[in-house]
């Protein structure tokens, strides 16, 4: 045999071995990447694939995300949870919640059932949205209720419960 192949044999498995190792350097790198990002905040698996997929192949993607998957750093329904009680706290409606969580690629469905699983008081929630727009929402004047109707229908809320905010509080 030629000693000039012996040396091209070694040269192509050393090359091999280094895209082995490549690609071992790009999945730590990738599980790095994505245990900072869950570090501060909750993330759905679209937003990761979004946020990573420039940087670094699908294949190796798909298995930073199993293997997130399997150790529970990425869990949508908790992500889902965390994020309905934050846009609650901040004055959302429901279907703005909704909206959002369709936009960071969850589905209709979980969505849902996660909405139904927080037991927050959305009727509740647009009134005191409403009194804090206007001191006393009952009282107004029909163009105004127009008005106040269209911005809790902006937060989020369903018509019935945006009506249901302008209508007078028990405690008087």
């Amino acid at each position: 045999m030629n000693p000039e192949k012996k040396e091209d044999l070694s040269a192509t498995s050393f090359s091999g071995e280094v895209d082995q190792a490549q690609t071992t350097v790009e999945y730590k790198q990738a599980l790095s990447r994505v245990m900072r990002l869950l570090a501060r905040r909750e993330y759905s698996e679209q937003e990761i694939r979004r946020k990573l997929g420039d940087e670094y192949p699908a294949t190796i993607l798909a298995v930073v995300i199993e293997r997130c998957r399997a150790l529970d750093w990425l869990n949508e329904a908790r992500m889902m949870a965390v994020f309905i009680r934050s846009r609650a706290s901040r004055g959302y409606g429901p279907m703005r919640v909704m909206q959002e969580l369709r936009f960071k690629g969850l589905s209709a469905e979980p969505i849902k059932l996660a909405l139904e699983a927080c037991e927050i008081d959305w009727f509740a929630m647009a009134k005191q949205q409403a009194v804090r727009k206007v001191n006393e929402p009952a009282i107004l004047d029909r163009v105004a209720r127009g008005k106040l109707l269209a911005f809790l229908q902006r937060r989020g809320f369903t018509s019935e419960q945006a009506r249901y905010a302008l209508t007078p509080s028990d405690e008087e």
